[in-house]
């Protein structure tokens, strides 16, 4: 398990990281956020890239600067260093100097990804790169692999193979955690999620358990409505909009919503209706952003 405790990391004046307290157990975690939000901070400070200026990480309980906990950490970051000229052979032989890998499997996953074995990395697309290097950290042995925005730019089949390997490091008892902004690509995926707002732990949990406070209504009035007009009646909107004549909001969970709307809008059509899953992060996303403005 990966304990962080009282994280900060400091740019300037600015708390990339702020108090962050969270742990990280076996699974796959998707950890999401808005640009900005601490995501590769996090991934930096955790692998030892970056120093922290407050706080404590503990790897399987070592601080996570000892050398033996490193080895157990593997982070593929949005721009991972490679050798001039390298080929896959000599990337692979390149990170297998400091990690623990598994060439076979490294070998199996290239074949089955059909990227070829004879050119340079340099003459290959960004997608190509993308999965010759998901390629490799899926060949890692390390305990815990950290992936930054490791999706982008991958063809959505081979993000199912992909998913497929994932899994299997999950089974076997190990914890992939993987940031990105696009909530899609993590769907059937990820056990838990992280939602990180402005260096700080805005929600943690289930995704069935991250929309347990939203009520998401259609509705339609014969008199206009507003956000700020529910917000009067002392509803909390967390989202509004209007499509045509019908109003669409999410507002959090309350006591009797459905008759305290229909007394304060007399509307002629109120209903609820499901929230998206992928809608379920952004949501949370969204509530975090206005929680800070009710505070400002």
């Amino acid at each position: 398990m990966i304990e962080i405790k009282n994280l900060t990391k400091r740019f300037g004046n600015l708390n990339a990281v702020d108090h962050l307290n969270l742990e990280l157990k076996p699974g796959v975690i998707g950890l999401v956020g808005h640009n900005g939000a601490g995501k590769s901070t996090l991934f930096r400070v955790i692998s030892d890239v970056l120093e922290k200026e407050e706080g404590e990480i503990l790897i399987d309980g070592l601080p996570n600067n000892d050398v033996e906990a490193k080895k157990n950490i593997f982070f593929l970051s949005d721009n991972p260093p490679m050798p001039a000229g390298a080929s896959t052979k000599t990337l692979f032989d390149f990170y297998a100097n400091f990690f623990d890998a598994d060439e076979e499997k490294y070998k199996a996953l290239i074949a089955k990804f059909g990227l070829p074995i004879d050119r340079r990395i340099n003459n290959f697309s960004k997608g190509m790169k993308r999965q010759l290097f998901l390629c490799l950290a899926l060949s890692m042995k390390a305990e815990y692999l950290l992936l930054d925005e490791a999706f982008d730019g991958i063809d959505p089949v081979v993000l199912e193979f992909i998913k497929e390997e994932i899994v299997k490091l999950a089974d076997e008892g190990r914890t992939v955690v993987i940031s990105s902004h696009n909530i899609a690509s993590l769907d059937r995926l990820v056990d838990r999620f992280v939602i990180l707002y402005k260096g700080k732990l805005s929600k943690e949990g289930e995704e069935e358990h991250l929309s347990q406070e939203f009520v998401k209504f259609q509705c339609v009035t014969a008199a206009p409505i507003s956000e700020e007009a529910l917000e009067k009646d002392g509803f909390k909107v967390v989202s509004f909009r209007r499509i045509g004549s019908i109003y669409h909001f999410v507002l959090l969970e309350q006591t009797a919503m459905e008759e305290r709307l229909k007394k304060a809008f007399e509307p002629t059509l109120l209903e609820r209706i499901a929230i998206d899953p992928d809608e379920v992060i952004m949501l949370q996303m969204l509530l975090a952003k206005k929680g800070e403005g009710r505070h400002e």
